[in-house]
């Protein structure tokens, strides 16, 4: 009788691998894909990304929020330097101003909030497979009062 119940229990816990085995591989792949065979892009292409930033982006009011001091301290002409993941879908997440000491804390705020209604992109492709990647972009602000 001993024997039998263990091994009812050898096969219950068998068993229960097996399904953790199986719920674990539907579980998405969150890994960044660094060597892509095709660099994700915002859909329209570069054009489109700078008319999106341009119809997106409040100089006035990043103007309106720097004083004198953020003048001198960081200079008319600002450039945020942009990180973010292209999602397997096209989404953006996990953005983030890699210089965010170098420019004015106005400037950070407002391309933050750009990034964040960015629509979908053309996500990267490894072996015809759309990928998590990250990206490097650039936004340069000119806040001369005219």
């Amino acid at each position: 009788m001993m024997r039998v119940i263990l091994a009812f229990i050898g096969l219950l816990l068998a068993s229960s691998a097996i399904a953790q085995e199986r719920v674990d591989s539907v579980k998405l792949d969150t890994a960044i894909v660094r060597n892509v065979d095709k660099v994700p892009e915002f859909v329209g292409g570069v054009s489109a990304w700078s008319s999106f930033i341009s119809r997106s982006f409040d100089a006035y009011d990043v103007i309106s929020r720097l004083d004198s001091t953020d003048y001198v301290d960081f200079g008319i002409r600002q450039t945020a330097i942009m990180e973010f993941t292209v999602c397997e879908d096209g989404s953006i997440c996990d953005i983030r101003v890699a210089n965010k000491d170098k420019i004015s804390p106005a400037f950070a705020k407002e391309v933050l909030r750009v990034m964040k209604r960015s629509p979908k992109w053309h996500p990267g492709l490894k072996n015809d497979k759309a990928v998590r990647t990250r990206i490097r972009q650039n936004i340069v602000g000119d806040f001369e009062l005219k």
